[in-house]
This record gives C-alpha cells, structure tokens and sequence, in this order.
C-alpha cells in the first residue's frame, strides 16, 4: 500500500479586493454609471445629468433617488417630503450602483423596495431639542455683543 505524502505548499491567498486602488474605484464608478445610464430612459438620463437626482413615481408617491444623500420619499399630490429611505448594500459598491438597485426596485417591485429599505417618517417640524440649544445660544452671544457695544460707547 502506498503511502502518501502531504506537500507543505505555502498558501497563497490572491486578496484582491482587500484594498482596492484608486484606478479600481474608479473603473467600477466608471461601470455602474453606464449601467446607470443603460437602465435609465433617455429622458431621465438627461434629467440626472442636469439636476444630479431621478425623480420616479411609484403607487406610494414620488421618489427622488440622489447620489449623495438618502432618497426622498415625496406625497403623490402635494409634492412634500413625507420620508427619507436608506438603501444599504451588502457590499462595498459605488453610488451608482445603489442607484440603479433603487430604481429598478421601486420601478418594478415597490413593495419588496419598503421592506428592503430602511423607511424613516418625516414629521412636519422638525425643530429638535438641539437646534432649540443652537438658537437659544446664537441670542445669548447677540444679546452679549449689544451689551459689549453698549457698554464700550
């Protein structure tokens, strides 16, 4: 009966996605806007190239999905901002690409799209307990410098 004998190779662990480059990054930006603008019709291509967001109707209200902040969710006939909605990817990817998972989402399945995503109300005022401290401070250091003035004349 032979034996057989175990090989120690070194492992050699290919870690290429550990730290991507900035060529990378933007190789794959550079993807998912073409995807971007592959998904998207012509009409809505030229709009988020003029104004940096989609604008999407679904049967819930109007969505405004934009690169770099949380997308508004708009009442269908007023045109308020009623909520914001988070759309986290499980994987590192690039602005667009999230982008394009919102709009297919909400353009094909909009119910699978308020499960997924993390659905924030907006209530009307939204004065919270620190924006009162930060007026509340701005008029103590304005009565301080009337006084300052005051006093010095």
């Amino acid at each position: 009966m032979a034996t057989r004998v175990q090989e120690n190779f070194p492992l050699q662990r290919v870690d290429m996605f550990a730290h991507p480059t900035q060529d990378d990054y933007e190789r794959a930006k550079d993807k998912a806007r073409q995807l971007l603008r592959s998904v998207l019709p012509e009409a809505e291509w030229l709009d988020l190239e003029e104004t940096g967001v989609i604008q999407l109707s679904g049967k819930r209200g109007k969505y405004v999905i934009s690169a770099y902040s949380q997308t508004e969710i708009r009442d269908a006939s007023s045109g308020c901002c009623v909520a914001y909605a988070c759309l986290q990817l499980s994987i590192p990817a690039p602005t667009y690409d999230r982008m394009v998972a919102e709009y297919l989402l909400i353009k094909n399945a909009e119910d699978v799209y308020w499960k997924t995503a993390n659905i924030f109300s907006r209530r009307g005022n939204e004065f919270g307990i620190a924006t009162l401290f930060l007026i509340a401070f701005d008029v103590a250091l304005f009565v301080n410098l009337l006084l300052e003035v005051l006093t010095v004349h």
